[in-house]
């Protein structure tokens, strides 16, 4: 006992160093052994592949979707009518209302005509007297040339008595042409409709003062109706006329197909924009002032469309699974840009000739393999 008390107090003694050296000496063999045990040892065999092949519809992205300009633009008559007198007058009746239906001749309005008939009777009187005037030259005409037959008057007296019957038959017919005048007053105080169509505005009131120029009523033929939008000045030399043109009227259930009528040329300085009208067809409902929107077609588009049952929501994000060369499936972000029912059209993330997964389903992850159970369209 008291020899082991005093070999602990000498290795009390040692340095520092020197239990760090006595403790290296002491693991060096056991690390030694320890590697040549498992260099003995045979490697590890890779854990197995977790994929899996699935036989799924596959598809390839197409290209080709038509390019639209859409404006917006109103509902307009092409035959808008301004109803105006050509006498000035004071309104005895307005026979319609806004929102009357009228038809081709019909009364609208009357004005009084006190003045036209006055003017009727003058010439009625002026007329009775140039017959009168001229029976009397005719009388006068007959007896001088019975009497220049028997050489009781000369020449020059036949000749007077001449002048003054043609003078007295032109005097007759200035006084007919007066009259027919007058009449044909009277037919303008008596204002009907020139088309069949709606009164839209009423301008003036029983009592007012008719002019000549000034708009007493506005009316609008319900046939012929045409679309009118302004076109900006980069697509106006895509439009022609004869061009189909698909407008959507917000009170109709379907579109319409209408046809360009009407491009003017000359543009607005303001707005940059050139107006369009497009010739619309016969349809029940459509009414003059519905606001639409028509889109122009220019052409088609080279970036690639995808179904909407292709694609699949990941992180947060939209893409599909892009099939690759050895027939294993990528998941690939797109960019979405137009958008339809059935279909998106993708402008980034997705070649036009790359194959992808037709309907993903739940279970297909990343690096799967897949064969193609049919090529869908």
């Amino acid at each position: 006992m008291q020899t082991q008390n005093q070999y602990i107090d000498i290795i009390m003694k040692v340095p520092l160093v020197e239990k760090r050296k006595n403790l290296l000496l002491y693991l060096a063999p056991l690390a030694l052994a320890a590697l040549l045990g498992a260099c003995g040892k045979a490697p590890q065999a890779p854990a197995a592949s977790t994929t899996t092949s699935r036989s799924l519809q596959l598809m390839t992205a197409s290209a080709g979707a038509p390019v639209e300009y859409t404006s917006v633009g109103s509902v307009v008559s092409d035959q808008r009518v301004e109803v105006a007198s050509r006498l000035s007058g004071y309104i005895r009746d307005i026979l319609v209302q806004e929102g009357d239906r009228v038809r081709r001749g019909q009364l609208l309005a009357r004005l009084d005509a006190s003045d036209v008939e006055g003017g009727i009777r003058q010439g009625q009187a002026a007329g009775g007297a140039a017959e009168a005037a001229l029976r009397d030259a005719q009388i006068d005409l007959e007896r001088f040339q019975r009497l220049f037959e028997r050489g009781s008057v000369s020449d020059n007296e036949l000749r007077k008595v001449r002048l003054k019957f043609e003078a007295a038959r032109e005097a007759r017919n200035q006084a007919r042409a007066g009259l027919d005048t007058a009449l044909a007053q009277r037919a303008y105080a008596e204002i009907t409709s020139p088309v069949d169509g709606m009164v839209v505005a009423r301008h003036k009131r029983t009592g007012d003062l008719a002019v000549p120029g000034a708009p007493l009523l506005t009316l609008e033929s319900g046939r012929g109706l045409l679309f009118e939008t302004f076109v900006a000045e980069g697509q106006v030399a895509a439009i022609a006329v004869g061009k189909s043109v698909q407008v959507n009227i917000d009170g109709l259930p379907a579109p319409l197909k209408g046809t360009v009528s009407r491009v003017v040329p000359s543009g607005d300085p303001v707005s940059r924009s050139y107006q369009v009208k497009i010739a619309l067809p016969e349809t029940v409902g459509l009414m003059p002032g519905m606001f639409g929107r028509a889109a122009f077609g220019l052409g088609a588009s080279q970036a690639p469309l995808v179904p909407r049952r292709a694609l699949v929501e990941r992180g947060g994000l939209t893409g599909v699974f892009v099939v690759d060369a050895e027939g294993r499936v990528r998941f690939r972000w797109l960019r979405i840009a137009r958008e339809w029912p059935d279909q998106v059209e993708v402008s980034a993330g997705l070649a036009a000739d790359e194959r992808f997964v037709a309907a993903a389903t739940p279970a297909l992850r990343e690096g799967d393999r897949v064969t193609a159970a049919k090529e869908a369209q």
